[in-house]
This record gives C-alpha cells, sequence and structure tokens, in this order.
C-alpha cells in the first residue's frame, strides 16, 4: 500500500477532482486528524491536548550566514505569537509517493540579546554585542516529509520563505558596536532568507511537537 493503513482518510472527500493525485485528508484546522495521520506513517504521538504559549524563552540560539562571514548567538531568546501560527496545508501526492505540510506564522516577535561574530580570512574573529527586537509579518514554512509512508519530521527537508521583512529594534551595547553597525538594510532580504533557514527547523519542531504530533526532534541550539 502507498500509506499504511491507507492513511487514516478521515475526510478523504477533500480531494480536488482536478488534482486527483493530491490526497488531503484532514480539515486543516483538525489538528487530531492530521496527528493520527503522521503517528500512522512515523512514531510520534499523537498529543490530545497540546498547548503552545504565546511567549516562551529559548536559552541561546546559534546560526551562521554564509554570505555575511558571520555567525550568531542569540541569548535568553524570547519567542512570542507562535500560538497563532497554523497549518496552511497539509497532503500526500500518490503519485509521486510525498507528504507535504505547510504552517503560516504570523506576527512572529523575537527579541534577544544578541553576539554578532565577524569571521575574516586569517584574522582573529570580532564580537558585537546589541539587544534585538524583531517582528516578521508572515514566515511560511514548507516540510517536506521524507515519503508518505514515513512521516518523519526529523529528517525532513524544511524550507523557510520570510514573506515579508521584519520591523526592527536594535540597541547597541558599546560604541564599537555602534560604530560597526550598518545602517544600510539593502542585503536584509539575503540575510533574512539565511536567518530564516537557520531559524525554521526549530519552530516547525516546537509547533508539531506541541500541537499535533510530538516526534522529539532535537531542538536546534
Amino acid at each position: 500500500m502507498l500509506l499504511k493503513g491507507l492513511l487514516i482518510l478521515l475526510g478523504a472527500h477533500y480531494c480536488y477532482a482536478d488534482l486527483s493525485n493530491i490526497i488531503r485528508p484532514c480539515k486543516l484546522n483538525h489538528y487530531k486528524c492530521i496527528g493520527e495521520n503522521l503517528a500512522a506513517n512515523s512514531y510520534c504521538k499523537v498529543k490530545e491536548n497540546g498547548f503552545l504559549p504565546s511567549k516562551y524563552v529559548q536559552e541561546s540560539f546559534h546560526y551562521d550566514t554564509p554570505y555575511f562571514n558571520a555567525s550568531y548567538i542569540d541569548h535568553n531568546l524570547i519567542i512570542r505569537n507562535q500560538d497563532k501560527c497554523y497549518v496552511s496545508d497539509f497532503f500526500v501526492n500518490t503519485r509521486t509517493g510525498r507528504a507535504v505540510f505547510c504552517m503560516d506564522c504570523p506576527n512572529l516577535d523575537f527579541e534577544s540579546d544578541r553576539t554578532m561574530i565577524q569571521h575574516r580570512t586569517c584574522q582573529e574573529d570580532s564580537y558585537y554585542e546589541y539587544h534585538f527586537r524583531g517582528v516578521y509579518p508572515m514566515i511560511r514554512i514548507t516540510i517536506n516529509l521524507p515519503s508518505a509512508t514515513h512521516m518523519d519530521l526529523c529528517s525532513a527537508s524544511i524550507f523557510t520563505d520570510v514573506s515579508e521583512l521584519p520591523k526592527l529594534h536594535i540597541n547597541p551595547k558599546n560604541k564599537p558596536t555602534a560604530n560597526y553597525l550598518s545602517k544600510d538594510f539593502s542585503h536584509l532580504y539575503i540575510y533574512e532568507r539565511e536567518n530564516g533557514h537557520a531559524r525554521g527547523p526549530g519552530l516547525a519542531y516546537k509547533f508539531i511537537d506541541s500541537l499535533i504530533c510530538d516526534y522529539g526532534c532535537p531542538m536546534p541550539k
């Protein structure tokens, strides 16, 4: 069978006639149904009464931006409004044997004391410290699960689209940082693509594990 136990086709009538190879087994707001489909084709545990707080703190988060030869560490990262994320699509393609899960996150709000590390060839790294807060009007996360019969979130391909650039508030903690930080935001979209690439998996894991089906994927640090 293409799908283990035929997926548990609760509501298979949601398939579209003009895309006969696309199956949408659940209403997108029916998280229990989505969780049961994921659990039937993986090892996650369905969340019966899941909860995601409107605000939580991650002790640290490290990411790299290769285009800028820089690394960043968010200390005591405050994440707000992730409880407003929602499932925007979940389907199986019976022709390709693949499954896709999408989520949209409006007004995600990140705040931290941030360390920026600038790398240079054959030179010491330079360190800069500043307080950061950014509100992102929309972040869209697309998860390509390994297959329709192996819906393992932890090994999935995750693409993060920063659909709209954030509103930023940056407060340098010292004069060298103030002098270094650029006020030219012409490359902000490139930075946010690299930032989103690093941040997306953790956001996806937190949302799905908390509300839909708990895989216990290790959170990026």
